[in-house]
């Protein structure tokens, strides 16, 4: 039996993020990951990733916007994988957003994007999943991904799975 507690607890907001990469960083080190995807609305959290990994992982950027081409240029010297104008499968699924919500719109963010980039082949492997609210991140999580249409799928090897949480939204 494994038991550790090594789980942030983040404020919501801007002032989250510099400690969250830093968290991810260090599990990055740790091995056992193929990649990280970042829900990125501009692209500025991606980036940062990037550079903090250093290479030891891919960055996936998933945004259902597009990033200006000065944002592009530069997640393309950090091999940053850039998907714009993603569309939200967990949205879409009323009872599964809403029971995510529980945990805070950082989870159900961070699942929805490790599920668009599985659909478009872009997480294989394990992953840590990393999303925010209120202008930064506050939420990391380790999963297996799948894609949406394995959401509901019989064999449980098939559907998405969190293996760790590294951070959650502090609920005050």
């Amino acid at each position: 039996m494994k038991v550790e507690k090594r789980v942030l607890y983040l404020k919501p907001g801007a002032e989250s993020t510099a400690h969250l990469i830093g968290a991810i960083a260090e599990r990055v080190g740790e091995g056992g990951l193929a990649s990280v995807v970042v829900a990125s609305t501009k692209g500025e959290t991606a980036i940062k990733l990037a550079e903090a990994v250093k290479g030891a992982v891919g960055v996936v950027s998933v945004t259902e916007f597009t990033y200006d081409d000065e944002t592009k240029k530069s997640m393309k010297k950090l091999n940053v994988s850039p998907v714009e104008r993603a569309d939200l499968p967990i949205q879409d699924r009323r009872e599964m957003s809403e029971a995510l919500l529980l945990f805070g719109t950082g989870v159900k963010a961070a699942l929805e994007v490790a599920a668009i980039a599985a659909e478009k082949g872009l997480a294989k492997g394990n992953v840590v999943a990393v999303a925010g609210s209120r202008g930064g991140l506050d939420t990391a999580l380790v999963v297996k991904p799948s894609a949406p249409s394995n959401f509901s799928n019989p064999d449980p090897e098939k559907r998405m799975s969190i293996l760790e949480i590294i951070a959650m939204p502090l609920k005050a």
